[in-house]
């Protein structure tokens, strides 16, 4: 396909060259053995997130089953490291601004050349390069599966226009929530092609008190503070000025309450000059990237959530799964997490007022985010694992493979 002869292609495999263009330094290059179907995961980086989290997670749990390998648009991401050295080839393409076709010809060529047979694209932009890749190797199999939504408007024309053809192929289509499934069909997707996988936590045990007394000390934190927490890259859609706003209404009826922000991003700045204003100043928490997020949920009194869309948010999975009593926006997937009530309270998103008057209540009621909690981690339990998660995936591949 690349017009090589034969001699020049080799060469070019030994020297990592595909279509042209050198890859990303990685080890020779490997075929899946015959006994594990070669698996290709197509993700933008592996930087921390929810997407790439599970990227990582089910290449580690499927690994005795498929021969893995991860191909990153941009360049590996922090993460990158811990699948290499399990084995598992992490392939950067270091993608240059604007819409390179391109890639999806060398999509093509590292699966040909690896003999994967499968191509699992996460979110859009990875999918539109792996839709390329089918096009040059129609034999490929193809599994999108879209996280979520960067914004909480209608899907834009220019993609619903592109969907009416890309959304067609002999392939699977999956969202991480109903909402999400909705969204997509109202985005021209095939309604009757686009299924759902929930997205999926490792319970662990429940936290202790022990782990509470640990988690304070790791955040320095008083004993004695009402703790409120937040896991989310900082980013508008996670709309942290509401809930820093909020905050501030808590603090007039809970002068000790301590806000903990825990992740990184490009609004980090302008959450910083709101967290110095006098009414919260010395109480919000910017701890930055953790990569001990888990041990430090059971510090938080209340874990609040302020996103203006979602798909499934592992961080409330995982505060849920800690004992800690939740309030997030009724966004995208989060109410088919949380029963509002429940397993958790639900606001209005870009709604200071009632965000706070929900903190407020709950600060109030030891009783009733002791009852919240007790049933969010009944609820992970039953329907929110990562086995589940990772065997319905496997099971898709099988049914693509097959």
């Amino acid at each position: 396909m690349t017009g090589a002869t034969p001699s020049r292609a080799a060469a070019d495999r030994e020297a990592g060259i595909v279509c042209g263009r050198p890859i990303a330094a990685t080890p020779a290059l490997r075929r899946a053995p015959a006994c594990r179907p070669g698996v290709l995961q197509i993700v933008g980086r592996l930087t921390p997130g929810g997407t790439e989290h599970l990227v990582v997670e089910i290449c580690r749990r499927l690994q005795d089953r498929f021969a893995p390998t991860v191909c990153c648009l941009d360049d590996e991401g922090e993460w990158a490291a811990d699948l290499q050295a399990r084995g598992i080839e992490v392939i950067a393409l270091r993608r240059r601004p604007g819409f390179r076709p391109e890639l999806g010809w060398r999509i093509a060529n590292i699966a040909r050349e690896r003999r994967i047979r499968l191509l699992h694209c996460h979110q859009y932009s990875p999918f539109v390069y792996g839709r390329i890749a089918k096009y040059c190797s129609p034999r490929l199999g193809l599994l999108y599966t879209e996280h979520g939504r960067t914004s909480d408007g209608p899907p834009p024309w220019k993609r619903r226009v592109a969907n009416l053809a890309l959304g067609r192929f002999d392939g699977t289509i999956v969202a991480v929530s109903d909402e999400l499934r909705r969204y997509m069909v109202d985005a021209l997707f095939p309604r009757d092609r686009v299924g759902v996988i929930y997205n999926g936590i490792d319970t662990a045990p429940a936290a202790t008190a022990e782990g509470r007394r640990r988690a304070r000390s790791a955040l320095h934190l008083d004993a004695d503070a009402f703790v409120v927490a937040t896991v989310a890259r900082l980013d508008p859609v996670k709309d942290l000025g509401t809930l820093v706003d909020a905050f501030a209404v808590l603090r007039r009826w809970r002068p000790s309450a301590q806000l903990v922000i825990v992740g990184d991003g490009p609004e980090r700045h302008a959450i910083a000059e709101r967290a110095a204003r006098s009414d919260v100043a010395g109480a919000v928490h910017l701890t930055g990237y953790r990569s001990d997020v888990r041990s430090l949920l059971p510090a938080a009194d209340l874990y609040v959530s302020s996103s203006v869309t979602e798909g499934i948010s592992l961080t409330i999975l995982e505060a849920m799964a800690s004992g800690v009593p939740v309030v997030a926006t009724a966004v995208g997937g989060t109410p088919e997490i949380l029963s509002d009530g429940t397993t958790g309270i639900l606001v209005p998103t870009r709604n200071p007022d009632r965000l706070a008057a929900a903190m407020v209540a709950l600060a109030a009621d030891p009783a009733r985010r002791a009852a919240l909690a007790a049933a969010a981690r009944r609820r992970v339990e039953t329907a929110f694992t990562i086995e589940r998660m990772v065997d319905e995936y496997a099971r898709a591949y099988r049914r693509l493979l097959d």
